[in-house]
């Protein structure tokens, strides 16, 4: 096909660049999405993402350059819309199986599969935008072609037309996604709206330029696409256990499981148990549950009164603290409602909606320093995930903000995860600690990826230790046995290098990064 069989007319071309921007925006950012359950949200998360974003539309433009000496720029328009479209809708179903299954071969030992993971995930970011990337100097040769004598003569103003559009397009595609269909309909429908609106519009300019095998392309992946949207989510199995449920919420893919005597509920990667329950109702104490249940042993308060959770989960430290303290007034912050709805449904937790807090840990934390300062005998810190921590929880300003909630003698205990014996984050969290409390503690668990942080006022040697809490005779049993069974606190140390995180640099990443490179 030459170009004389190109659509006529700029509207067509205009309306091309605005799609163009649109789809790119659309994909980076529920590219985002996609990578965040398994990546994280952090600043190197995005900055890998937005760089090979920017990479791919540079050679974009070079191909697309390229192809607009060839001749035939609609023929490759519509082609190149049909490839991005593809793309889009294979993208939501195999990416995660990338990153689940090399991650999992990553903790299990198998360094090298993290390139695999960081090359595939690349290229298949790379391909669609790429291919979106070579659109404007194809529609620029299209719309200079197709417009009349004056307006070829100023191929500026033409220009400047065309790249306003595409920006405006740049912008409903980064609105659209991040505030209407990602938290309306996910991650997976986000891309195949994308890919449904290219393939449609290919199919469309596809007939008007005569193109009838790519029009006729394009209908059918349109229909392909829906078509799939409709089919159940597949997603990698458990690594352990009979899966129960799976789902997609506004923040995480969650996965209910059956592993022998346990339900658990895994987040993302699967990794982790984020919350569990004992099929036999025994008490859901092993592990970081174990040290919350001693939380209020390391105080100097008998009977704890007031406990924040921060980091809720499906609610298996507050049934701890539920069954353990009575009367204590339990409060959990969590920022996904679908968890918490999870711990209810398939873990049968209690968590009566006036002690359940849906929002973030470090704005609830610092309105709650203002409310009520001094009131909390126990504040439990759950909301860090390897590889990469939220470094607004990890400052020293959020942890002042947890010391002036805290009530004389209270304690805050921080779950920080880690990767085998690389305690880089752990340290960094120690020291950054020790610039708020006096005295820091510190012990592992026996699971291999966590190490248990307390900081309080007061000198460990005040506190009333377990046989000093005001506690029914079953739950002294049960604390003393968890104490006979699990590693004593002792003073935290750090390397004189580590750093101290405040909101102004908290290089978190890197440090995540130097235990990744060392694996590697």
């Amino acid at each position: 096909m030459s170009d004389a069989t190109r659509p006529q007319g700029l509207a067509a071309w205009m309306v091309l660049s605005f799609l163009g921007g649109a789809a790119v925006m659309n994909g980076e950012i529920a590219a985002g999405r996609l990578l965040a359950p398994h990546l994280g949200t952090s600043t190197t998360t995005w900055a890998m993402l937005i760089g090979t974003v920017l990479g791919s539309l540079a050679l974009g433009n070079l191909l697309g350059g390229w192809l607009s000496a060839r001749g035939a720029a609609s023929q490759w328009i519509v082609r190149l819309m049909l490839a991005s479209s593809l793309l889009f809708a294979a993208l939501p179903r195999v990416v995660p199986w990338v990153l689940s299954s090399s991650l999992a071969r990553f903790r299990a030992g198998g360094a090298s599969s993290l390139g695999m993971l960081a090359a595939i995930t690349a290229l298949a970011i790379a391909l669609p935008i790429g291919s979106l990337g070579a659109l404007p100097p194809l529609v620029m040769h299209a719309a200079g072609n197709a417009g009349d004598g004056e307006a070829t003569g100023k191929l500026g103003r033409l220009a400047g037309r065309l790249s306003a559009l595409g920006t405006l397009g740049s912008l409903v595609g980064t609105f659209g996604a991040g505030l209407v269909l990602l938290p309306w309909l996910g991650t997976r429908a986000t891309f195949d709206v994308a890919a449904v609106l290219l393939s449609v519009s290919a199919a469309v300019f596809g007939f008007r330029a005569r193109a009838r095998r790519e029009a006729i392309v394009g209908l059918s992946t349109s229909t392909l696409t829906v078509a799939l949207s409709f089919a159940p989510l597949s997603t990698p199995s458990p690594a352990h256990g009979r899966l129960l449920w799976a789902g997609e919420s506004r923040h995480n893919h969650i996965a209910v499981v059956e592993r022998g005597a346990e339900r658990q509920i895994r987040v993302n990667d699967g990794f982790a148990v984020q919350s569990f329950a004992r099929l036999d109702g025994e008490l859901p104490v092993r592990d970081v549950w174990a040290y919350y249940a001693m939380a209020p042993s390391y105080g100097t308060r008998p009977n704890p009164e007031r406990v924040l959770l921060l980091g809720l989960g499906g609610g298996t430290s507050a049934e701890v603290f539920r069954r353990l303290y009575p009367a204590a007034a339990v409060v959990g912050v969590e920022l996904d409602a679908a968890v918490v709805e999870a711990g209810r449904k398939w873990l049968g937790f209690e968590l009566p909606e006036a002690s359940v807090i849906i929002d973030d840990a470090r704005p609830f934390l610092e309105a709650e320093a203002q409310r009520a300062p001094g009131t909390k005998d126990v504040i439990v810190l759950d909301a860090f995930q390897f590889p990469y921590v939220p470094f607004q929880l990890a400052t020293v300003e959020f942890f002042a903000a947890a010391r002036r909630c805290l009530s004389p003698g209270g304690v805050l205990m921080v779950n920080a995860g880690r990767h085998g014996e690389e305690r880089g984050v752990v340290h960094a969290l120690a020291r950054t600690l020790a610039q708020v409390f006096p005295h820091v503690q510190a012990a592992d668990p026996p699971s291999r990826s966590n190490t248990i942080l307390v900081a309080t006022e007061h000198a460990p040697a005040e506190a009333v230790g377990v046989a000093g809490l005001s506690v029914s005779a079953r739950t002294a049993g049960v604390l003393r046995d968890l104490a006979a069974r699990h590693a004593s606190m002792q003073p935290a140390a750090w390397p004189t290098d580590t750093p101290v995180l405040t909101d102004d640099h908290a290089p978190v990443e890197w440090l995540t990064d130097r235990i990744v490179w060392r694996a590697l």
